[in-house]
């Protein structure tokens, strides 16, 4: 890349506008291993076969569900590249 005028070497200009990979609102289902932290608290793994509802935030998705046994709600914020990475991985399937 070029650092003088932000240019790759294919031509193409760098920018920091990030593709929004997923509607402002939808449902996933966790399939794998899915961790959150409440606070500073310690990592917390969510319940394998859980639906959750997402929503779109500016940096993150807002997952939020009810607890299985009890049906309290739970809501957790997952940073957008951790969640992708989730789906990439194949620990969280979209189901929109």
């Amino acid at each position: 890349m070029n650092d003088q005028n932000n240019q790759q070497s294919n031509g193409q200009v760098e920018t920091a506008i990030e593709v929004q990979r997923f509607p402002e609102h939808f449902k996933a289902i966790v399939q794998g291993r899915v961790q959150h932290r409440v606070g500073d608290g310690p990592l917390e793994e969510m319940p394998v076969g859980t639906e959750v509802q997402v929503d779109t935030a500016l940096a993150s998705y807002v997952l939020s569900w009810n607890q299985p046994g009890d049906g309290h709600s739970e809501i957790v914020t997952l940073a957008k590249r951790e969640f992708e990475l989730y789906v990439d991985n194949g620990d969280l399937k979209v189901v929109e």
